[in-house]
């Protein structure tokens, strides 16, 4: 009877340690995928904020379309290659801001691209950024390149940051592709637009 109950004993303390173990594996998984939760959260929050930023400044753009659709150096919107802690292009001694503003067309966009450039700073971490006339197509992958052919007509903006959480490839600034190009205004002369009356 006694060699029974040990037997018995032992049976049950082998089922626990076992348990214990698919228990601990169960949970490491659980953390894992709370993790990628986690990051994935981030990362939506920060292409929100990334969109919402280049619509901001596409908007801009749209309404000083003089400047902002001219592939020369006169157009202020363009940015070669900026990253979050440069130096901010654009003038700062006029702001322009309200109704009493005396801002022309270029330094209402100086004004409009410094602006912004700080809230990208402010916003997204280690953010890269350029503002330029680009016709280059995707690579295969479906990423984009930084540098822009500056040809065309087509005004885009390339933005770029470092994930909250970045995995190992992401750590890298100088090989990351841009995460959001999106085009900012349609390429074509304004210069002698005049609206049709009604």
């Amino acid at each position: 009877m006694a060699s029974s109950r040990r037997a018995e004993g032992g049976f049950s303390l082998l089922e626990v340690l076992i348990s214990i173990v698919v228990l601990s594996i169960g949970l490491l998984g659980a953390v894992g995928m709370l993790l990628a939760a986690v990051r994935s959260t981030n990362e939506s929050g920060s292409f929100t904020t990334a969109v919402n930023l280049v619509r901001e400044l596409s908007e801009t753009a749209r309404i000083n379309k003089n400047i902002a659709a001219r592939n020369n150096a006169e157009n202020a919107y363009v940015v070669d290659d900026w990253k979050s802690g440069g130096a901010l292009p654009g003038a700062t001694e006029t702001a322009c801001i309200g109704m009493a503003a005396a801002c022309g067309d270029k330094a209402l966009a100086a004004w409009d691209v410094r602006t912004w450039l700080e809230r990208v700073d402010a916003t997204l971490p280690e953010a890269r950024v350029a503002v330029c006339f680009d016709d280059n197509p995707p690579a295969k992958d479906g990423h984009y390149a930084w540098p822009c052919s500056k040809t065309g007509r087509n005004l885009v903006v390339k933005l770029g940051w470092t994930p909250r959480m970045p995995m190992e490839d992401e750590k890298d600034q100088a090989k990351r592709p841009p995460r959001v190009v999106m085009q900012l205004i349609p390429g074509q002369d304004y210069d002698d637009f005049t609206p049709k009356s009604f």
